[in-house]
């Protein structure tokens, strides 16, 4: 049972590293110079506002969630990784899955386990977006939320390709999408 639950929780959570991933696309689109002159033209400043504030929110909340405490019942990806921390669920996992990627997987999740970025992140969302309060930590760099989310990402897609619910790349699922917030924004 809990290697089903891996499994489900990996294919959710490349899912979410696809969303990650297409929010900083969406941002970055929207911060051309270009379209911010156009924006400033159409004098839509606050509506771009308030969509580029949703953009945040939305990217913060999905990349701390995947590093929540493990409780039972919890689909994150940190419950995942706790569970592959039993041998027989890994053991499991491996038979159907890639035990060379999934052992990057596991790697590379503490990696950015570790990375000392990813708590002023968590300290910004829970006192700025979640909850209004002091917050313990200065607030975030937008490159160290860029690279944070984009190496949780790529932990994530590893853990999906290493138990072997997924075959795709991130970058497979991002190349139209690309041009579509570079048409989204333009058409503003």
């Amino acid at each position: 049972m809990s290697a089903q639950i891996v499994r489900e929780v990996a294919k959710e959570a490349f899912a979410d590293a696809v969303e990650m991933l297409a929010i900083i696309e969406t941002l970055e689109a929207g911060n051309e110079p270009a379209v911010i002159a156009a924006v400033n033209s159409a004098r839509t400043g606050a509506v771009a506002m308030y969509v580029t504030a949703a953009l945040w929110s939305r990217l913060l909340v999905i990349v701390t969630r995947a590093y929540a405490a493990s409780r039972p019942g919890d689909r994150h990806a940190q419950h995942a990784f706790d569970l592959l921390g039993d041998p027989v669920v890994r053991s499991e996992i491996e038979k159907t899955g890639h035990p060379s990627t999934l052992t990057e997987a596991i790697a590379l999740w503490m990696q950015c386990r570790g990375d000392h970025r990813r708590q002023s992140i968590h300290d910004y969302r829970d006192k700025q977006i979640a909850h209004w309060g002091t917050q313990k930590h200065t607030s975030p760099v937008i490159n160290d939320i860029f690279a944070v989310t984009r190496a949780t990402a790529t932990a994530l897609e590893r853990l999906a390709q290493g138990t072997g619910i997924v075959t795709l790349s991130l970058n497979s699922q991002l190349v139209d999408y690309r041009d579509a917030a570079n048409r989204f924004w333009r058409a503003q």
